[in-house]
This record gives C-alpha cells, sequence and structure tokens, in this order.
C-alpha cells in the first residue's frame, strides 16, 4: 500500500510538471512599472534611463543615434537622439522602418509628424500625429493591424555645434494593447530600425520575459526523480 501511495503521488508530480511546462504563466522582469516619464517635449526625465547607441558598422561611428526602450504592463515608452554626441551629421528623425519583435512575429511602427520632420525648426516642438502598427509576418497572429489609439509624442530639434546641422530627440508612449493583443503572455520585445537607424536589435527593459516557471518545475522534477530513485533501491534491498 505504502508503495502505491508513493507511485500516485510521483504520478501526480509529474502530471503538475507536464502542466506547467506547457503553459508557464508570465513572470515580470524585476523593474517599476513607473518610470516618472512625462511626455512633453521636455528630456530630463531621461537622463537616467539605459540607452543604445544604435549606428551602421560602415559609418565608422560617425553617424550614430541613441535610443532608450522601456516598458511596462501597460505601455512602450521610447526616447530617440538622432544626434547624441553632436557630431552634426544631420539625419533626421525616421518616423518609418521601426520593428517590434515577439519570437518569430514582427510588426512595423511608423511614426507620424504633426506638420512633417523637415517644417520642424530649431527650438520647436511638433507632437505626433499618429502610430500605425502593421503586420505581414505574424504567425501566431500576436499583433493589432490598426492606428495605435492613445499615443502621445513629441520631437523637438536645435542646432548641432556646426551651426547649420539639425539635432532631433523624440520621446513616444504607446499603449501595448494598441498592437499587442495580449500584452500579458509578451516573452520578449525586440524593436529596431536596421534600414534607417543602425543594424542594432534591443531588447525592450522591463518587457515580460518567460521560462522561469519551466526552470523551477523542472528543478523540482529533478529532486522527485532522485528521491524516486533512492525509494525504489532501498526497497530492493528491503
Amino acid at each position: 500500500m505504502r508503495f502505491k501511495k508513493i507511485l500516485t503521488l510521483f504520478v501526480l508530480a509529474v502530471s503538475l510538471f507536464t502542466v506547467t511546462s506547457l503553459y508557464p504563466s508570465p513572470v515580470k522582469a524585476d523593474t517599476a512599472n513607473n518610470y516618472n516619464i512625462t511626455i512633453d517635449g521636455n528630456f530630463e526625465d531621461w537622463a537616467d534611463k539605459p540607452k543604445t547607441d544604435i549606428f551602421f558598422d560602415y559609418n565608422n561611428g560617425n553617424v550614430t543615434k541613441q535610443g532608450s526602450f522601456l516598458s511596462d504592463d501597460k505601455y512602450l515608452y521610447i526616447y530617440i537622439d538622432m544626434d547624441p554626441y553632436n557630431k552634426g551629421h544631420n539625419y533626421r528623425f525616421q518616423g518609418s522602418g521601426w520593428n517590434v519583435q515577439v519570437g518569430n512575429n514582427i510588426t512595423s511602427l511608423t511614426f507620424s509628424v504633426d506638420g512633417g520632420i523637415w517644417s520642424l525648426q530649431p527650438g520647436s516642438k511638433a507632437a505626433i500625429s499618429s502610430v500605425w502598427s502593421w503586420s505581414n509576418n505574424d504567425p501566431d497572429k500576436l499583433f493589432i493591424n490598426q492606428q495605435i489609439p492613445g499615443v502621445t509624442g513629441y520631437v523637438t530639434t536645435e542646432k548641432s555645434s556646426n551651426g547649420w546641422a539639425y539635432r532631433d530627440r523624440a520621446e513616444i508612449k504607446i499603449p501595448l494593447s494598441g498592437f499587442l493583443k495580449n500584452s500579458d503572455m509578451v516573452q520578449s520585445l525586440i524593436i529596431y530600425d536596421t534600414d534607417n537607424m543602425g543594424q542594432q536589435k534591443v531588447t525592450v527593459t522591463g518587457a515580460s520575459t518567460g521560462g522561469n516557471l519551466i526552470v523551477l518545475s523542472g528543478f523540482i522534477m529533478a529532486i522527485l526523480l532522485v528521491l524516486f530513485g533512492k525509494f525504489l533501491k532501498n526497497r530492493k534491498r528491503g
């Protein structure tokens, strides 16, 4: 009877492991949901945020942009600086070519600037008038194709140190529910613009991460197997 009880418990443990492995619960990364970012065209609140240099190798460091990409459980926050090192290369804000990737699924994001980027003059700012999400590569049907509602964003410009080139900066706040059907199931967000900005593909800071539950279940499973093996050996000796 004792052997049957232990065997039953072992079978239940295996079943539980199988279920948790096939259907892992999303686990949030250890980052705050409130980044204290105000979308107003002033960028002081991005000073302490992680940033990534974005460039093409063939430019030999002469044309470098910079981006910060953050996420909580509701929004994707984007900061772009087109000339962070004041090189005066005069590359304006790029509103097209952006991609968000989740696994093998990719959607494109397109940003429209009110009045157009070339009408933006030094010392002024323009609103991001619309953001579109459109995917032609979405095998798991994760994305929503639409003009995303609830977006706020601004682009500003100033003259570079050479006196003639423009330095554009942008900050944008996008509801995750505007382009993701179920943001809670996202394991990672990767964002990039390899057509216009640079070759880097950046993992969004604070995006949900998966797999912790599977690792934990595997660890427990290994312990159960060891204990069960010892029990069988002791039973044979007895």
